[in-house]
């Protein structure tokens, strides 16, 4: 039979609360790696034809990306506008892992024990 966690709150203040959250998101994102984007990359947008261009992928490609909505992106009048840091966490998206990687992360999930048994 499995234990239930006994599982305690204390009062914390809350600029506290925030710098703990903010150091856990900050955490999270240098263990995986996400890239953090710089004060010019916050501000840049591209048109479609510069973001297909910056993917290496074709119009045609990133339209279908779009409409899937794979992509983030914004509409202003006909045009969609593409921000470089949604593009590249499009990108970040699809990395493969390492065997290594996911050797770890196996042992790291904890195993649960079902039988297998037959039914008449």
């Amino acid at each position: 039979m499995r234990e239930l966690q006994k599982i305690f709150y204390v009062p914390v203040p809350e600029e506290e609360f925030y710098q703990r959250i903010g150091e856990s998101v900050y955490s999270v994102f240098m263990k995986n790696n996400f890239p953090l984007p710089s004060k010019e990359q916050k501000t840049k947008w591209l048109n479609h034809i510069e973001a297909a261009a910056y993917l290496k992928k074709t119009p045609a490609a990133l339209y279908k990306l779009t409409s899937n909505r794979a992509i983030k992106f914004t509409k202003r009048g006909k045009p969609n506008y593409y921000r470089i840091e949604d593009l590249d966490f499009y990108m970040q998206a699809g990395m493969v892992k390492t065997t290594d990687e996911i050797a770890k992360e196996v042992r790291l999930i904890p195993r649960k024990n079902y039988s297998i048994t037959k039914h008449k």
